[in-house]
């Protein structure tokens, strides 16, 4: 086919584009209806945005010819503003099908003479919007990169502050960069880990990004911490459970303002020290008593000392005191969990209260007991 041949096709796209300012509203309608994150976007901005970008692809189609490098940097430029107003690339790319779909119905719905090139002009749409996507979804990209890797940094610091107890004018900026109120409820959580340098998984990292509400992370040496936004305490509790992450992780309890976070923190951690070997989530407001008994270790070892020894000598009874615990001291249950016999479970713990004087059939002394078995049990861990 000839340049000349084409001309139908041009005038048709002389004819659109004169009515080029209903077809953009109808575009954005459509647009805003379909994909809700544009409510991001001022409406105004939108629609110039799709006027012009409409405009650009029917001057390409009257011609007959791929999109101009000009007109392929201004839908870059685009793309790297929906990326800093949070619309995600596969929105942005949907939102081109709508628009394009806007057209096509504008392009059939009088074709006249190029009525018998619409099959061509379909193909030609089609390799304009191609040409389009690719130059979307790399400078979508770039700028999402960069807005990742920035998160990251701010993120980084702003635990970095937090865990060293600072809850200042830096913190309170950071904070609110990250979407948190500084003034808002907080929660925290953190695993335990081998090494000085972490690197998250990528599903581990997905998980956190995908989070119902603002969420920031790091990775020092030795952890990974966590902190939401306070209304996310039961995901957080939930996600850490399921995360791939190895090992236990302990969340601390939902606490108000950026002090609040401090705290949090700081609950997460004496959390994670009264945790099990065995993984899994242990809250703060489950395990208070034992965690704080068990973050001063130091002080109470004299008096520990000697159910500390025991508990090492003797890890079968030191089994059985922390399912008794567990089991709320009743001695059916622990039989139950440990597959013994009651007489057996009942003879365990008199041995011992018979070496170390504390019978734990005594809420207080069974409190102690549990704490000396939970040091034993760290301490052969090391």
């Amino acid at each position: 086919m000839t340049t000349s041949d084409w001309s139908p096709v041009a005038e048709l796209c002389r004819r659109v584009t004169g009515d080029l300012d209903r077809l953009a509203r109808d575009s954005v309608t459509t647009i805003r209806r379909d994909l809700p994150a544009y409510a991001a976007v001022p409406h105004d901005e939108h629609l110039a945005a799709v006027t012009e970008q409409q405009r650009r692809r029917l001057d390409a189609l009257a011609g007959r010819r791929l999109l101009a490098p000009a007109d392929l940097e201004r839908a870059a430029d685009l793309a790297r503003r929906r990326a800093r107003q949070g619309i995600g690339v596969d929105v942005l790319i949907g939102a081109y099908h709508l628009g394009d779909q806007e057209l096509w119905r504008a392009l059939c719905a009088d074709p006249g003479p190029a009525a018998p090139l619409l099959p061509d002009v379909a193909a030609q749409l089609l390799r304009l919007l191609h040409a389009i996507s690719t130059v979307l979804a790399s400078a979508h990209g770039d700028v999402t990169r960069e807005l990742h890797s920035h998160r990251a940094t701010l993120s980084s610091r702003l635990l970095e502050l937090l865990v060293a107890g600072r809850d200042d004018a830096e913190a309170a900026r950071l904070a609110d960069a990250l979407g948190l109120d500084p003034r808002g409820d907080f929660v925290a959580a953190t695993w335990a880990t081998s090494g000085a340098d972490v690197v998250l998984p990528p599903e581990v990292a997905r998980e956190l990004d995908r989070a119902p509400v603002p969420v920031v992370h790091s990775s020092p040496p030795g952890a990974v911490v966590v902190l939401a936004r306070g209304d996310g305490d039961d995901w957080l509790a939930g996600t850490a459970g399921r995360l791939p992450m190895g090992g236990p992780v302990g969340v601390g309890l939902r606490r108000r303002g950026l002090r609040g976070a401090v705290v949090s923190l700081g609950d997460a951690r004496l959390a994670l020290g009264a945790a099990g070997e065995g993984g899994g989530v242990t809250r703060f407001g489950d395990v208070w008593a034992q965690a704080c008994l068990l973050a001063e270790t130091e002080r109470l070892e004299p008096l520990v000392a000697t159910a500390v020894r025991t508990a090492g000598e003797h890890p079968h009874l030191a089994e059985t005191v922390l399912a008794f615990a567990a089991a709320d001291m009743s001695v059916a249950r622990t039989a139950e969990a440990l597959h013994l016999h009651a007489n057996s479970v009942t003879y365990r713990l008199q041995r011992w209260a018979q070496l170390t004087a504390w019978d734990p059939r005594s809420f207080e002394q069974l409190v102690a007991s549990a704490v000396a078995c939970r040091v034993a049990l760290r301490g052969s861990s090391r």
